[in-house]
């Protein structure tokens, strides 16, 4: 219970606050972290997540774990779900109808031939040890602290925040917060922006189990999810590690009365039992915890100093495992924005940007995710109308959204957020291109280079582009690193057999792209430019908003 405040300090100073401290929260930590920005952030909560809730890390936010040094620590802590994948519908898990409604995530492609990572199942409580290990090591992180209010002006966000633990109470001078305090955002509410959507879509209770002899029924294949379907053991199934820990998500009828209270240890076992199909299976109720799979988008992104990431801005159905990774992904996308402005790179507009070219990946992930919940038949739902074979599959949401904003020289408006077919081509406003390559004898992606600075990768007859890129970078206090591709001893990144830099990234061998420190194409030459110092420098000076 919260203590009545007790006590006041003084007043704190620190660039960025951030409010809330689950996966978004901490993922905001652990990039400004790397970019070197200090920070504080404070979560109501004394702990993590204990409960095994959002497990899915698409293939962009496994490219971001990567490049903050995050990936084979959460691979480790993913490694009992590592043989995982797809989506499974059944009657029973003894029964006799089965079928897989997605057998492969990924579609069937060679990941590694557009990506440098690859799905990961990495449930939320063993994921967030992970984020908040990191966290440590580049800010200031405080739970069992929360925030009581706030005031903003042109200068910075005033904040009271409280240690829950002794009531003790004081005040914190940001330049910036960022809100990460999850769907029923106070911050949001105190800001007064709304939301649009539908709203609530269905309610399960989400019960952690413990059975030993479950796994004898499974099968071969291990699976993501598997939806039962019998009337009396309705829900979805999810492995916490194969062997005796599981989770299912019991349709609840919250809109009818229904309490949480109503689903005892009894209730659930014997709905479990029937979902699996055996009446005597061996069943410990462990846990269970009400979540709520809803349809909504922030009609802001923030106001002034204020920024709103992750379900605070969008809440969406689980299906496709959107949600927190369009959180993740809001994150990365403002952290470099608020270090570019803090360090004199960029004017405050720049941040206007984000709400810019994050609302409208939210909007159109969260109609893809309903549409996945209703082709995945989820019990909550109903039955589906199928599939529909004109949505974009997971691979392509998950890597070939784009932006066009004011951060972006090039990027057409006109364009859909997400294209129906799998296309990353260097085109601006979209992901960089992956390509494997030789840096001082050592393969690494080119993703490998986006973080802390922009990036100018130029073609093996684009020797130009280098003095061109360091006289823009000095014309503007601003760093870009340079990198030629070929094979001579005057490149640094050899690329590997038979690939062909140019093709994929939309130029000819004299052309060059520049990349954003969030690896997004900023710019694209086709080829040598006359006065390419002189156009660099305009075109940093138009994406980071310096007017």
């Amino acid at each position: 219970m919260t203590r009545k405040p007790v006590s006041r300090r003084g007043v704190e100073s620190v660039p960025v606050l951030i409010v809330g401290g689950s996966l978004v929260g901490l993922s905001t930590s652990v990039f400004l972290g790397r970019l070197g920005i200090e920070h504080m952030l404070v979560e109501r909560h004394a702990e993590t997540s204990t409960h095994p809730r959002g497990r899915g890390n698409n293939v962009r936010t496994m490219e971001i774990f990567r490049t903050a040094g995050l990936e084979q620590s959460v691979r480790e802590a993913a490694f009992a779900l590592a043989g995982n994948d797809g989506v499974l519908q059944v009657d029973t898990l003894v029964g006799d109808q089965r079928r897989w409604i997605i057998q492969d995530v990924a579609a069937g492609m060679d990941v590694s031939r557009v990506s440098s990572s690859n799905w990961c199942l990495c449930s939320q409580n063993d994921l967030e040890p992970v984020l908040l290990n990191r966290a440590r090591q580049g800010g200031d992180i405080r739970f069992d602290t929360e925030l009581l209010s706030f005031t903003q002006d042109e200068e910075g966000v005033l904040a009271q925040v409280m240690r829950r633990d002794t009531g003790e109470t004081h005040t914190v001078r940001a330049d910036f917060l960022v809100a990460a305090d999850g769907p029923r955002s106070p911050v949001r509410k105190r800001l007064g922006i709304g939301q649009s959507g539908p709203g609530a879509l269905f309610h399960n209770v989400s019960v952690t189990f413990r059975s030993k002899t479950l796994k004898e029924y499974i099968g071969p294949k291990r699976f993501i999810v598997c939806y039962t379907t019998d009337p009396q053991g309705e829900g979805a199934l999810l492995p916490v590690d194969n062997e005796e820990r599981w989770v299912i998500h019991i349709p609840w009828s919250a809109d009818r009365g229904e309490t949480l209270e109503d689903f005892g240890n009894e209730r659930c076992a014997a709905h479990i039992r029937a979902a699996v199909g055996v009446p005597d299976i061996d069943v410990e109720i462990t846990g269970k915890a009400p979540w709520h799979a809803s349809k909504r988008v922030a009609d802001s992104y923030g106001q002034g100093r204020v920024f709103l990431v992750g379900d605070a801005a969008h809440e969406m159905p689980p299906n496709g495992a959107f949600g927190a990774n369009t959180g993740i992904q809001d994150a990365h996308n403002l952290a470099w924005k608020l270090a570019a402005v803090l360090r004199g790179w960029a004017g405050l507009p720049l941040l206007d940007t984000y709400e810019c070219e994050r609302r409208p990946v939210a909007v159109t992930t969260s109609e893809r995710a309903s549409r996945q919940a209703a082709e995945e038949q989820h019990p909550a739902l109903g039955p589906a109308a199928g599939r529909n074979n004109d949505a974009a599959d997971l691979m392509t949401v998950a890597l070939c959204y784009r932006y066009a904003s004011d951060a972006v020289v090039g990027a057409s408006p006109e364009r859909p957020v997400v294209p129906e077919t799998f296309r990353i081509d260097g085109e601006p406003g979209s992901r960089a291109p992956h390509m494997w390559v030789r840096r001082a004898g050592a393969r690494i992606s080119t993703l490998d280079l986006y973080e802390r600075s922009f990036v100018l990768l130029a073609g093996a007859e684009g020797h130009p582009w280098r003095r061109a890129a360091e006289q823009a970078g000095e014309n503007l206090g601003v760093p870009v690193e340079v990198y030629l591709v070929g094979d001579g001893r005057e490149h640094d990144l050899v690329p590997e057999p038979d690939a062909d830099w140019a093709a994929l990234h939309g130029t000819a061998d004299d052309g060059a792209v520049l990349v954003r420190p969030d690896g997004f194409v900023a710019w694209r030459a086709p080829t040598h430019l006359p006065s390419a110092d002189r156009v660099l420098t305009d075109v940093l000076q138009t994406v980071l908003c310096r007017g």
